[in-house]
């Protein structure tokens, strides 16, 4: 059994110098839990590092050329030059631990097949979840259930933003100024509030559960920027639910539906009371039923945890010289999921129409609405038509369940109708 495992850091920012902590003030547990010691010999960053005894560099090939280092730990982030480097790595027999949700979500098939065919393996428990141990769960843990659905809240800057929205009635604006000043959104927040690092996260959590490559292009996403307050506060005072950002992967007869989208959720589903930074995912397993998980999604040591969880199971396998022998993550390139055929994922939805204050107005909507196979189980008007004058009045429906194909063309039939002062807005409600 190796005495040192010799680790390579790349990327020495929030989470990197978080893992190095870990690693430094935790060391004897750690190594009583893998036989052995773990030494960070070498640290990649652009940025000055002021450490002694490692080697640092800002070039990444020279950490892969060390033919002494065991475990590439890639924090670095983006799809490049991290995708380079995981590979690279492989190639250079080193095994990886990475946190990156994108590389895995958009390369995912490349990325495990090059790790088959070198014998190595990569752990990515910080790609999902932050501190959550939901890959380990989803691998190991409901290894012997076919998971029927996944549902979660999976950014914990979305789910800031929102919670400020919610209980603080605060706007999309400043809710997000607040979350960048917390240090939980970024100067430039698109990755979050569009809703593309829910897809990333969403993707990884699909592939592995389903032993494929579910891509970026098969998840319908939307973000959050056109969330206002006036739906926030009405939706919570009026009908009892909360907004939240989910990312969803669900069978139906064997087709997949995946999306990324804000869904009203209930004031009794446990999601509702997940608040700020927090993640939550659920799954939905043949044999177990609902299990779900829930914890810091965000910040520097609820990653760095997950990314030293992974070190310390990865150096166990390379201390007793397993690592690779048999692959992690299960992929098969021949296993194809079918997609649910766009438009039939079914659904209820709040929809809220501006319109004009003129009479048959309400015929005019649930007209539309009819000829286009929506069902209506409630109408509600905010206020008595007249009381808003040239800005217009809303008029809010709840829907049974329907084909998101039909909710679609009613929408933008009803849009058309020269009595609507606004683009409508469509909330899917969460089952």
């Amino acid at each position: 059994m190796a005495k040192v495992i010799k680790i390579g850091l790349i990327g020495y920012g929030t989470v990197g110098s978080g893992v190095d902590k870990i690693l430094t003030e935790n060391a004897k547990q750690i190594e009583q839990r893998i036989g052995a010691e773990i030494e960070i010999v070498a640290i990649c960053d652009l940025k000055p590092i002021e450490k002694k005894d490692v080697f640092i560099t800002k070039n990444y090939k020279e950490i892969l050329d060390n033919p002494e280092i065991d475990i590439i730990v890639e924090l670095i982030g983006g799809y490049e030059p991290a995708r380079t480097i995981i590979l690279e790595a492989f190639k250079k027999g080193k095994n990886v631990v990475s946190a990156n949700k994108a590389v895995l979500a958009k390369y995912w098939g490349e990325v495990l097949t090059h790790a088959r065919i070198q014998k190595k393996l990569i752990y990515f428990e910080a790609s999902v979840g932050g501190g959550i141990p939901v890959i380990q769960a989803l691998n190991e843990g409901l290894a012997a259930n076919k998971i029927n659905k996944i549902s979660g809240i999976l950014n914990g800057t979305t789910n800031y933003i929102l919670s400020e929205m919610t209980k603080n009635n605060l706007s999309f604006v400043q809710a997000l100024k607040n979350a960048q000043k917390a240090g939980f959104a970024e100067a430039d927040p698109s990755f979050d509030v569009k809703g593309i690092d829910t897809a990333h996260k969403l993707a990884v959590l699909a592939s592995l559960a389903w032993a494929s490559w579910i891509k970026l292009e098969h998840i319908k996403t939307t973000g959050i920027e056109e969330i206002s307050q006036e739906d926030v506060s009405f939706l919570k005072n009026e009908f009892g639910y909360v907004i939240k950002l989910l990312g969803t992967a669900q069978m139906h007869n064997g087709k997949a539906s995946l999306s990324v989208e804000p869904r009203l959720v209930p004031k009794s589903h446990p999601f509702a009371n997940v608040e700020k930074e927090y993640n939550a995912i659920l799954f939905k397993g043949d044999a177990v039923g609902d299990v779900m998980f829930y914890g810091k999604g965000a910040g520097q040591m609820a990653a760095a945890s997950a990314v030293v969880s992974d070190i310390i199971f990865l150096s166990r396998e390379v201390a007793n010289e397993t690592a690779g022998k048999i692959p992690y993550a299960t992929y098969n390139s021949k296993n194809k999921i079918k997609l649910l055929p766009k438009g039939d994922d079914a659904g209820s939805y709040y929809l809220r129409f501006t319109c004009v204050d003129k009479t048959g107005v309400l015929s005019s909507i649930s007209g539309a609405l009819g000829k286009c196979g929506v069902s209506i189980a409630e109408v509600y008007q905010k206020e008595p038509l007249g009381s808003r004058g040239k800005k217009g009045v809303s008029v809010i429906i709840i829907t049974h369940k329907t084909k998101e194909g039909s909710i679609e063309k009613a929408v933008k039939k009803i849009d058309s109708l020269g009595v609507i002062k606004a683009k409508t807005v469509k909330l899917r409600i969460e089952e």
